[in-house]
């Protein structure tokens, strides 16, 4: 595992996003992953952040509301590709996605949240702040197309701690 700097794969980590990846957390004695396609990668409080969006109803936002941390895992290799898939399409709720896909969590010291082995680039991320959306706040055109169901997102900043890339 090599360790790089945020600034050597933002352009990778933006360009992967629409193809998907694996957010991680762990809090409580719960583990879950889940496929994300939206987060926003830069630099906030002089630190770098990335912020992920986790739906109310997820078991993901179950997990994440008391977690002091979360990880993404990128396959731009495309080995996760189906895997991220089937996160996609199954809940926590229902099956445990490391024990069914054969995902294995790695743990860095100090962190809570284990990243996925299986991926080969991974984001660290402490959290530094939650923000639950105020639907009053968004524009009619967001609403309309992203939240007809009223199942809005709370916003996860997590301050990026450490860049892995498998070799």
């Amino acid at each position: 595992m090599k360790e790089l700097h945020i600034a050597q794969v933002s352009e990778k980590i933006i360009n992967e996003l629409p193809d998907g990846a694996l957010l991680t957390v762990e809090s409580n004695g719960k583990l879950n992953t889940m496929a994300i396609g939206w987060a926003t990668l830069g630099r906030v409080w002089n630190k770098p952040i990335l912020t992920v969006m986790v739906r109310f109803s997820r078991f993901t936002h179950d997990v994440i509301k008391n977690a002091d941390s979360f990880t993404v895992s990128f396959s731009t290799e495309g080995k996760l590709k189906e895997i991220i898939a089937k996160c996609g399409s199954k809940s926590g709720r229902d099956i445990d996605k490391f024990k069914e896909y054969n995902l294995t969590p790695e743990y860095v010291e100090g962190i809570e949240s284990p990243y996925i082995a299986e991926g080969d680039l991974h984001l660290v991320c402490k959290m530094v702040y939650k923000n639950t959306m105020e639907p009053e706040l968004l524009s009619d055109e967001i609403k309309d197309r992203w939240y007809k169901d009223n199942d809005y997102h709370t916003i996860y900043y997590g301050e990026v701690v450490k860049v892995l890339k498998n070799e």
